[in-house]
């Protein structure tokens, strides 16, 4: 997973697959038209731009403290290095790893519709609420053509109709406010080491700080090896 770049790629595969109909087409009425969806200022795509389509533009990033944890975990998507699988030559040695927790981050997108007929308008906005991103228990799935992929929290936060006249024509907007939670993780491992050898040895009352007798009898050292 590649922080923000798989984001981005999972929040427009989401939409991708939207068509509206052209209930007036003069060669085949009631044909489906797809929804082009793009990023926002996307240059030279903006000369192919036909309506309807879709922008997607990243708009805040920020901490989520309600899911700040602490420690070290070993978070099942990530790669294991133990395979290097990320070209790194590990030492043999390498029995495990972990990482600290992620940092959890909530991601704001905005994504804006547009449309030059009603309809089309009213179209996107059913298939968008009703299977895209609903207004609860919205999930996304990151990366998940990839054996480590995620689905993500995706969270509605506002729907915002911003319907204009330009250049004497009709432009039906809609701009829907999403967050996706995710998380950035450190860039290093901890690499841990199977022990091999385990070294103890005995001690006397004698030696213990504020002992006044000997109740413990001393015993010989000894060595746990590993296998």
């Amino acid at each position: 997973m590649t922080f923000l770049l798989s984001e981005d790629e999972a929040l427009r595969n989401l939409l991708l697959d939207m068509t509206v109909t052209d209930q007036k087409s003069a060669s085949t009425p009631g044909s489906p038209r797809k929804v082009k969806v793009y990023f926002g200022q996307p240059d030279q795509e903006l000369r192919d731009q036909t309506y309807p389509y879709i922008t997607i533009d990243m708009i805040d990033i920020a901490e989520e403290t309600s899911r700040a944890m602490r420690g070290y975990a070993k978070p099942p998507y990530f790669p294991d290095p133990t395979t290097q699988a990320q070209g790194v030559n590990y030492s043999t040695e390498l029995h495990d790893w972990d990482i600290h927790w992620p940092i959890p981050v909530q991601i704001d997108y905005q994504i804006t519709t547009y449309a030059r007929q009603p309809r089309h308008d009213r179209e996107i906005l059913a298939q968008i609420l009703y299977t895209k991103m609903p207004m609860r228990f919205g999930i996304l799935a990151v990366d998940n053509n990839d054996a480590q992929g995620t689905l993500r929290r995706l969270d509605l936060l506002d729907i915002s109709k911003r319907d204009i006249t330009e250049q004497g024509k009709r432009l039906f907007v809609n701009a829907f406010t999403v967050r996706v939670s995710s998380e950035i993780a450190p860039s290093t491992y901890n690499q841990l080491y199977k022990v091999l050898q385990v070294n103890a040895t005995g001690t006397s009352g004698t030696f213990v700080q504020g002992s006044t007798s000997n109740p413990f009898t001393p015993i010989d050292p000894i060595t746990i090896t590993q296998p």
